[in-house]
């Protein structure tokens, strides 16, 4: 895709969220100036967010706070409870080289080395040496992304057979690397999941609409916005124009302002670059749309899964131990990067890339938050 495609598509993503995103933004301004005891802004301060780029939107719903359901687990069982989503649903055991050479674990604060604690996946040799590299603790974030990490790593093994030459040993395109990481993250918060790991107590109960909410501020909306938006077009005009340095921090606060809703504490010049506080700004430039395209790839997954296959609510469903939720995804995670991207997504799911699932997943949870929003100004 060209630049100007790229971006396009991108900008397509936000205005046909757009109206759910006003709508979370309200909620979410309102909720943030009850909580600090102040007005409520026209746009959000940077740092009324425990996210330092407002990517996600984390801790606003008490009710969906799940941490104290993984405090008697261990960091080993969150991994492995990884491992046996994929077997469950009939991949292979991962090899023993990957519990011997990955690097999982925090590092004691007083030990001998530091490491980078930024989870990601390896796939060194192309064949069979995989890795991870994470710190995982007790906690329901550190859960998810684990399963994030495994979706990446059974990717590799999937694709790593005789048929695919070691060059086409990747996603169909890099988006879909990243989709199958949030497709196992997305099903690994499902609540009928949980329950059946034992996580959370047969009888748990939460207000549906308000785990949507907390769904939606995660991992789910606001991050379009950041990743469509504020990094696809900054670096855009870094990389593809040639927006001179003297403009960075100007232009990067524009969009922060523009598409987020988002706006500093206090203003910043030139002298920073705030911008390169983000680790992919810093050492994997050029990538971040991969995220944004990624989110509206795992929600059609899911949406042909829990349809077609598990028929079940695609916000409330369980992959656990079904074998033809595992052969849907081998079919496509087998082809590596043999195929054009856009013919393997239309051959899985009958459609193109489409917000259309995406929406409906969430469809519930706009109506819910019109009514919550009456009377109050939506938007900045």
């Amino acid at each position: 895709m060209t630049t100007e495609e790229m971006i396009k598509l991108n900008q397509e993503f936000m205005e046909v969220l757009r109206p759910l995103y006003l709508q979370l933004h309200t909620w979410a301004k309102y909720k943030l100036a009850e909580k600090y005891g102040q007005p409520v802004p026209k746009r959000i301060p940077a740092h009324w967010i425990n996210n330092r780029w407002a990517q996600e939107w984390d801790g606003l719903v008490e009710a969906a706070d799940l941490d104290p359901y993984f405090k008697k687990f261990s960091p080993e069982w969150i991994a492995q409870s990884s491992e046996r989503f994929y077997t469950g649903i009939g991949f292979p055991a991962l090899p023993k080289s990957f519990w011997e050479k990955s690097d999982l674990y925090p590092v004691p604060a007083d030990g001998p080395r530091k490491k980078n604690t930024h989870a990601s996946a390896w796939h060194l040799d192309l064949a069979n040496d995989l890795r991870s590299l994470q710190s995982i603790e007790s906690t329901a974030w550190w859960f998810n992304t684990n399963h994030h990490e495994f979706g990446h790593i059974y990717y590799f093994m999937a694709y790593s057979r005789p048929e695919v030459p070691p060059l086409l040993r990747d996603g169909a395109n890099p988006a879909f690397h990243e989709g199958f990481g949030e497709l196992t993250a997305l099903a690994s918060s499902q609540l009928p999941y949980l329950k059946s790991l034992g996580v959370l107590p047969a009888d748990f109960q939460v207000d549906e609409t308000e785990y949507l909410l907390a769904q939606a501020l995660g991992t789910g909306v606001p991050f379009i916005y950041w990743a469509s938006g504020v990094m696809a077009h900054w670096e855009a005009d870094i990389y593809a124009n040639n927006l001179p340095p003297s403009e960075w921090n100007k232009r990067w606060w524009h969009y922060v302002r523009e598409f987020q809703g988002i706006e500093p504490p206090s203003e910043r010049g030139e002298e920073y670059c705030d911008a390169a506080t983000k680790t992919h700004i810093n050492d994997t430039p050029a990538y971040y749309y991969t995220y944004a395209i990624a989110q509206i790839f795992k929600y059609q997954l899911n949406d042909y899964i829990a349809k077609n296959i598990l028929h079940q609510p695609p916000q409330s469903c369980n992959y656990a131990d079904n074998k033809e939720v595992g052969a849907f995804l081998r079919s496509i995670m087998e082809k590596g990067a043999t195929e054009d991207w856009r013919k393997v997504l239309r051959d899985a799911t009958g459609e193109d890339l489409s917000t259309r699932a995406m929406i409906e997943y969430y469809e519930p949870l706009l109506k819910w938050l019109v009514k919550e929003n009456a009377g109050r100004q939506v938007g900045w």
